[in-house]
């Protein structure tokens, strides 16, 4: 035992009086006879209990009934037996095992022929199922000192525990932990299967909106809102739990402890932030590409539109009144009349007057041009009428798109520029922002682009491992997904879509962000120290 040990303050009851002691002078008094099993100790300020149940003093207690030699004072941890120690209490039993006094059987101290389920977490003496007093049938208090008692199955798991997330921690994130993430799903079967059938059944209600109709369109949304909310609930509580060290517990939030704010809202506004952090670029530039373009046709089209009606009507600026264009055609129509017969009389002078053919103009035959007029007049008069009923025609359609194409293309490098390196930004940032969202279950903090990067930089390589195992677990997601359509292509219908393989595909999207979750964790618990997560 270390020179700190051996002096620290101990007190002696022996014949109603109180001596002040340490360690190693009681043990040698021990030896000497002096110190019975019967005398009351104490260590500082604690309870008094007697000295022949104490688990350091014991073995010194048995080598002298014995008439052995002293056996040989071993250094201790911090967490002394009868000490408030400064660990964990998942650490006592660890270091009382390290004690020769233990013995070696699990008897219990006032039933020698009884096995022991609880241990005193600050004496140390083990006790059966009888010996401890009991609180509100949970709480075990301690017979000899008054303190609590602790399961043996549960210190026992605490100290494996901290002995597999040590080793854990000691290794560094690799693809070893991408394989476990890959089986980890298959640990919870129940909540595997519960919750691909739920997500299978949110991915089947978006295709409602096929259908038309507001309510249609309302319960698509909703379906989307709830697969993401079921999506983002799973990363943020396996994030949450990895990064506290929490390994071993199911992916699925406990239902024992459902709360619609904590497991449905709370989620949904994370899964947004999210977004909006890593594709909110993306998005942006999508907005103005698509606002700029549709108004640079629309008042092309216009132009063009009152181009035409000047050229035909250029008096008539609203060609739809139905009034004014048959007017319009009559007009038209006499003054053809007029020129035919000015170009009969015309022809009658040329009989008479032969040589006057050389020096008279020619009179321009605009009849067929008039007549085409009154009959574009008339056809853009239908047209537009139908369009305002029965939408616009396909000619028209194919018009705007030509039109939108072209503009497109006239804005396309700028544009898809942009759009290239928003796109690549999102898919580097999208780990980063699950990460920030599940160990800080914070909305600002998820947007806050300060918080993702410093993630990154402590992160490190391992941010790169998780982007390949990422770029992995999409392939292997888009991969199965283009097996099952080709192979159910034979169930596509018009407008609703392929709904046996939207369903049998949503089951493996499922299980690969369950996976994500578990990648995204793994990385968090191994780099726990440089993020300074509580573990």
């Amino acid at each position: 035992m270390d020179a700190e040990t051996n002096q620290e303050s101990w007190q002696v009851e022996a014949n109603g009086e109180i001596f002040d002691t340490n360690f190693a002078e009681m043990t040698l008094w021990i030896n000497e006879g002096s110190l019975l099993r019967i005398d009351r100790v104490r260590k500082g300020n604690l309870r008094w209990i007697e000295a022949g149940k104490v688990p350091t003093l014991i073995e010194f207690f048995n080598a002298k009934d014995a008439a052995s030699p002293l056996p040989p004072i071993f250094s201790t941890t911090n967490t002394e037996i009868l000490g408030v120690t400064d660990q964990p209490h998942q650490f006592v039993n660890q270091s009382v095992k390290n004690q020769s006094s233990i013995p070696e059987s699990d008897a219990c101290s006032m039933h020698p022929d009884v096995m022991a389920v609880y241990i005193c977490e600050t004496c140390a003496n083990l006790f059966c199922k009888a010996c401890p007093n009991s609180y509100g049938g949970t709480v075990k208090v301690c017979p000899f000192c008054g303190a609590l008692c602790k399961s043996l199955a549960q210190v026992e798991q605490a100290r494996s525990e901290t002995v597999t997330r040590s080793a854990a921690v000691a290794e560094s994130f690799g693809f070893g932990d991408f394989a476990n993430a890959l089986a980890y799903p298959f640990k919870f079967k129940a909540s595997l299967v519960i919750g691909a059938v739920m997500f299978m059944l949110f991915s089947i209600g978006q295709s409602a909106v096929s259908f038309g109709g507001i309510y249609m369109l309302g319960g698509a949304i909703f379906s989307f809102m709830l697969a993401n909310t079921l999506t983002f609930g799973v990363l943020a509580n396996t994030v949450e739990n990895f990064s506290q060290g929490k390994i071993g517990l199911n992916f699925m939030p406990s239902f024992e402890d459902f709360s619609v704010w904590d497991d449905v809202i709370h989620p949904f506004f994370l899964s947004i932030g999210v977004y909006i952090a890593s594709f909110g670029p993306l998005i942006a530039v999508a907005l103005v590409a698509f606002f700029m373009v549709i108004g640079s046709v629309n008042k092309e089209m216009n132009g063009l539109q009152s181009d035409a009606a000047r050229t035909v009507a250029p008096e008539l600026p609203y060609a739809a009144n139905a009034v004014q264009q048959s007017e319009r055609v009559r007009e038209l129509l006499k003054k053809d009349s007029d020129r035919q017969k000015a170009r009969v009389e015309t022809m009658e002078n040329s009989t008479t007057q032969p040589d006057a053919s050389n020096t008279q103009p020619k009179v321009i035959d605009e009849s067929e041009l008039n007549v085409e007029r009154a009959n574009q007049l008339i056809q853009q008069q239908r047209k537009a009428q139908l369009e305002s009923v029965v939408g616009k025609t396909p000619e028209t359609v194919a018009t705007e798109r030509t039109a939108l194409i072209k503009k497109v293309l006239g804005y396309g490098v700028l544009f898809l520029l942009l759009a290239g390196i928003c796109t690549l930004w999102g898919f580097f940032y999208f780990p980063a922002a699950c990460a920030v969202a599940g160990y800080t279950r914070s909305f600002a903090a998820t947007l806050n682009p300060a918080v993702g990067f410093d993630t990154i930089r402590r992160l490190g390589v391992d941010y790169v491992k998780i982007l390949l195992m990422g770029l992995v677990v999409a392939v292997m997601s888009g991969f199965i997904g283009g097996v099952l359509s080709s192979l159910l292509s034979a169930f596509d219908m018009p407008s609703v879509g392929n709904v046996p393989a939207r369903a049998i595909c949503s089951l493996f999207t499922f299980y690969f962000s369950v996976v994500f979750s578990c990648v995204i964790g793994f990385a968090l618990f191994k780099a726990s120290d440089r993020l300074k997560l509580p573990i």
